[in-house]
């Protein structure tokens, strides 16, 4: 997939574009995808994902940017994940946001030459979310291209949406996301030194040094499965603050099942979230702690065992 920071790096020829702020790339967002690479492909067309560099509101008051489901490396490799020829990430300032619906249409068909245009349902474009789905209907018979909107998706008769994901996460139902993301929660980052309590547990972990904005499940422990050295790994992931024993910031910690790699420091590690098993809480003793690990090493192995089965 190529990557552009702005439309006007666009080389190609004609083009099915899909906008949209992308954030998780959730069921909603794939069947848009899937819709705008349909066309490419029955059109001999190229698919662009148009989106944005950072979320539009860190432009104006970036306390109020709600925790994000991907980062921008995480948003790009699910986009290349789902087939699309191109995506423009575009930086979003204030120049940007000023320009009127027709304005920004206008710009994106110079730049992109658009034969088809797809949105969802709820899509708003221009100055203060001005344009709608209808606007970019009626511009498009302006402007040479045919709109698409695909329509609302919903799971147990609710919409499938980023604020519903990011809810789910927050409150650590990291199944529930998994469900209306279509793939279990990840959170990916290099491993760092932490405080070096799994050493003293024998049961060393892996830390993860994490995006500041990116959405961290609540506090617990949690099955996943690990990616490291392009290797999976079935993993025990903490996500808290060492009650038992306290000091440091909060972390997120895999302790990997069946690893002897050694250290692992510098290293990117993909951590995807499947089931979380229990809340944080403080311990009596070291002691006490290390065998509640081995009670949780346990219950991720029977619960990816489990899971094969059922497959």
């Amino acid at each position: 997939m190529k990557l552009l920071t702005h439309e006007t790096q666009w080389r190609g020829g004609e083009t099915v574009v899909a906008f949209g702020m992308f954030d998780g790339v959730h069921l909603g967002h794939a069947q848009l995808m899937r819709k705008a690479n349909e066309l490419a492909a029955l059109h001999d067309l190229s698919s662009v994902v148009y989106t944005f560099s950072s979320h539009p509101m860190a432009t104006y008051a970036p306390e109020r940017v709600p925790p994000q489901l991907d980062t921008r490396s995480e948003r790009i490799r699910s986009i290349a994940r789902m087939g699309i020829d191109a995506a423009v990430l575009r930086p979003f300032n204030r120049a940007y946001a000023q320009q009127t619906p027709e304005e920004f249409v206008r710009s994106f068909c110079e730049a992109l030459h658009p034969r088809y245009v797809v949105v969802g349902f709820n899509y708003s474009f221009g100055a203060r979310g001005a344009g709608k789905a209808e606007d970019m209907i009626r511009l498009g018979k302006q402007y040479g291209f045919e709109t698409h909107v695909v329509g609302e998706v919903q799971v147990d008769g609710q919409p499938v949406s980023s604020t519903r994901i990011r809810a789910a996460v927050l409150q650590g139902d990291v199944r529930e996301a998994a469900r209306l993301l279509g793939s279990p929660y990840a959170i990916c980052g290099v491993v760092e030194r932490g405080k070096q309590l799994g050493r003293k547990l024998d049961f060393p972990t892996a830390n993860l040094a994490v995006n500041p904005g990116k959405a961290i499940p609540a506090k617990g422990v949690y099955a996943a499965m690990a990616c490291l050295r392009e290797e999976w790994y079935m993993a025990a992931v903490n996500i808290g603050d060492h009650p038992t024993a306290p000091g440091g910031k909060m972390t997120v910690e895999a302790n990997l099942l069946d690893y002897d790699g050694g250290d692992c420091y510098g290293c990117h590690m993909r951590i995807e979230l499947h089931e979380r098993l229990r809340e944080e809480r403080k311990f009596e003793s070291l002691e006490a702690l290390r065998e509640e690990v081995m009670r949780n090493r346990e219950q991720v192995r029977g619960y990816f065992g489990q899971a094969r089965e059922e497959r």
